[in-house]
């Protein structure tokens, strides 16, 4: 009777294979549709994963995660700002925003924003908008900022685009909710009109 002996030399090349194997499978990653998975370590340029799969190589990588879906952002002048004919206002607005979802707007986002939730991104933006919209509002006169809230949205949007864009950020929309002066003169200007259809 004969016994069969595997040889040793065989049985390395397949270890090797299996280890190999456990350790893609081990690194597997399949990143969602609303998240950018970034993976460094070994090449020069990360490499990022929107909605489809990869690898990453346990202990010479590292991934890394960048929220890509919708988030808003509430913006308050928090104290009041004159307007061109020096009636000082508060005005509450609200931007939607997202991370540019092309190479160069992930790129610059992953800079500022990697592993941070939603709220903290918006947290993070809320002081550059506040300020574009600040200085919009010197701009204008109370009237203009009352009957078009829309025209002055749109120029809050694009003032503050500008800014916006080195972090990779787009601004979807931007909404004028309330505004309100000191001296009530909004709640006139509302009874003057009134007074005038009446007429």
């Amino acid at each position: 009777m004969t016994s069969f002996s595997f040889p040793l030399t065989a049985l390395i090349p397949l270890l090797i294979v299996l280890l190999v194997l456990l350790l893609l499978l081990r690194g597997y990653v399949k990143a969602p549709p609303d998240k950018a998975f970034i993976i460094s370590g070994l090449r020069k340029k990360p490499k990022i994963l929107v909605g489809r799969a990869g690898v990453k190589l346990p202990l010479l990588e590292r991934l890394d995660v960048l929220y890509l879906g919708q988030m808003t952002v509430d913006i308050k002048t928090e104290q009041s700002v004159p307007t061109t004919d020096f009636i000082n206002v508060n005005v509450d607005a609200v931007a939607k925003v997202r991370i540019a979802p092309d190479g160069a707007g992930i790129e610059k986002a992953s800079r500022n924003f990697l592993n941070k939730k939603p709220e903290q991104i918006a947290l993070d933006l809320q002081d550059s908008l506040q300020g574009n919209m600040r200085e919009i509002i010197g701009t204008v006169k109370l009237q203009d900022l009352c009957t078009n809230r829309k025209a002055f949205g749109d120029q809050v949007q694009e003032k503050a685009q500008n800014d916006m864009a080195a972090l990779g950020i787009e601004i979807i929309s931007c909404n004028i909710q309330k505004i309100k002066d000191e001296k009530d003169l909004i709640v006139a200007l509302g009874q003057d009109n009134m007074s005038q259809i009446q007429k």
